[in-house]
């Protein structure tokens, strides 16, 4: 038992003397779980020019098998969407980073985004009794043309669209976090503020607030979604920005408390941590998600490596 939990064979493989304590014990759970679970050696990265070994990385061949995906189907689905070439889909990242929140997002949502009758159960979970069907589930997603958005490359991560008991329009648009920090970098403009109208979901004195760097990309997200739902010609008579997190990531959970408190109405905002995720959808889910909560949540197995 020993050896397995070090990783047997293949070894827990390099860490990163930069993370964070949160970083470090993913990167350490995710190392074991290449090791321990798919039994396969360690690559380089983190990016296709990296000769860095690291324990979380996989290598090309078991990247080209599709072990960074829970599921053949999801593994196809990540396929389709590079082939498709849109949006901020990086193919090295999604196919060989195991601690990246790219292919968590496919392994959470991709088996919704291949059976939307299994979508519409779990989506009502979450985001109400009233949501009759899910209508489609969409992976790394920006409304177009951006121009008239935000005018920019923000995208969710996952888009849920879905019709309500009444029949109307309604989505979920999605950001999902491991273990990378919110963006750092501080984005403003016009094509921004001109969503920020009597009757937005923003406090009237927070408009200093939403911009610094510590909410800059949540406001982004959120922006998004209400751009969408206020466009001229939108089709939604609902929707918001729900945001899907570890449970054990305080930093995240910190921004999102801050965040919140600059709202005046939350209606159009939400968050969800991975454990409540899982927790609410494992009577209706498969073996899909039973992998999901061993590779992501439980980190008591890969204990004994701190």
């Amino acid at each position: 038992m020993a050896g397995e939990a070090r990783g047997g064979m293949y070894g827990i493989g390099p860490q990163s003397k930069s993370d964070n304590d949160f970083a470090r014990r993913m990167r350490r759970h995710q190392s074991w779980y290449r090791a321990c679970v798919l039994k396969a050696p360690y690559g380089t990265g983190p990016g296709p020019g990296s000769r860095t070994p690291y324990g979380n990385m996989l290598t090309e061949e078991s990247a080209e098998a599709g072990l960074n995906f829970l599921t053949p189907g999801i593994f196809d689905l990540a396929k389709r969407r590079i082939a498709a070439g849109t949006g901020t889909i990086d193919p090295f990242r999604l196919m060989r980073n195991m601690l990246s929140s790219q292919p968590l997002c496919f392994n959470l949502f991709g088996e919704l985004a291949l059976d939307h009758e299994l979508a519409t159960g779990l989506v009502r979970v979450l985001w109400g009794e009233h949501i009759a069907r899910v209508t489609g589930v969409h992976i790394e997603w920006a409304p177009e043309p951006a121009a008239e958005y935000l005018g920019d490359r923000t995208a969710f991560d996952a888009f849920i669209e879905y019709e309500t008991q009444d029949k109307r329009a309604g989505f979920v648009g999605i950001e999902t976090k491991l273990s990378e920090p919110f963006s750092v970098r501080r984005y403003d403009k016009p094509e921004y503020r001109c969503w920020m109208t009597p009757g937005a979901p923003w406090r009237a004195d927070a408009g200093g607030e939403v911009a610094k760097q510590a909410h800059n990309q949540l406001w982004r997200d959120h922006l998004l979604a209400w751009s969408l739902l206020r466009h001229p010609e939108s089709q939604y008579a609902e929707g918001g920005l729900s945001v899907v997190y570890h449970p054990e990531d305080r930093r995240c959970r910190d921004v999102i408390a801050g965040y919140r408190a600059l709202l005046r109405d939350a209606a159009t905002f939400s968050a969800f941590d991975l454990a409540s995720v899982v927790s609410a959808w494992k009577p209706l889910a498969g073996q899909w998600l039973t992998e999901f909560e061993q590779r992501y949540l439980a980190l008591e197995r890969s204990a004994d490596l701190l």
